[in-house]
C-alpha cells in the first residue's frame, strides 16, 4: 500500500477500523501491570462495586482504540502525535464485550508556517455490541505533506 500523505485525506473521511473484543483474562491482565484497581483485578470486589463486576481500565479501552485507529489509517506519513482530544467515558466496558469504532478524519489544516506538513484529527466514537458508547475522544497528528515539484 502507497503511504498516503495530509494531502490525500479528506474532511469526514471515514477509517474502516476492525472491532475489539475484551476478555477477562485480558482485562485482568492489563489491570494487574498498569492500573491495579479492585474493579478491574478482583472479581468479588468488583461484583460488590458500584460496577456490579469487572470492568475494562480506561486505559487498556483507549490503547485498545489507538491500536484499531493505527491500523485503519494504513501507512501514513505521520510526522507526530500532537494530542489526544478530551476522552469521554459514559459506559464500562466489560469482559467479552465487541467494541466497535466510529472514525473519521476531521480538523484538516495545512500548517501556515511549514507548509511541508498539515495537521489532521482522527475523532472515534467506542460502541458496544448493545449500542451503548463507552468512549469517545480524537488523536491530533502532524502528518506529511507531498513534495511538490517548482
Amino acid at each position: 500500500m502507497a503511504i498516503r500523505y495530509w494531502d490525500d485525506l479528506a474532511e469526514g473521511e471515514r477509517l474502516d477500523c476492525q472491532p475489539v473484543i475484551f476478555t477477562l483474562e485480558e482485562i485482568m491482565a492489563f489491570a494487574k501491570q498498569y492500573d491495579p484497581q479492585t474493579f478491574h483485578i478482583d472479581e468479588q470486589a468488583a461484583a460488590a462495586s458500584r460496577f456490579g463486576g469487572i470492568i475494562a481500565s480506561s486505559l487498556q479501552t483507549l490503547s485498545a482504540c489507538t491500536r484499531v485507529i493505527v491500523d485503519a489509517q494504513g501507512e501514513m506519513a505521520i510526522l507526530s502525535g500532537l494530542h489526544i482530544e478530551q476522552v469521554q467515558l459514559p459506559n464500562p466496558v466489560r469482559p467479552d464485550d465487541v467494541i466497535t469504532l466510529e472514525a473519521c478524519w476531521t480538523d484538516l489544516r495545512r500548517s501556515n508556517s511549514k507548509p511541508d506538513r498539515g495537521m489532521a484529527t482522527t475523532r472515534f466514537t467506542a460502541v458496544n455490541q448493545h449500542g451503548e458508547t463507552v468512549m469517545v475522544s480524537g488523536f491530533r497528528y502532524m502528518i506529511a505533506c507531498r513534495q511538490t515539484s517548482n
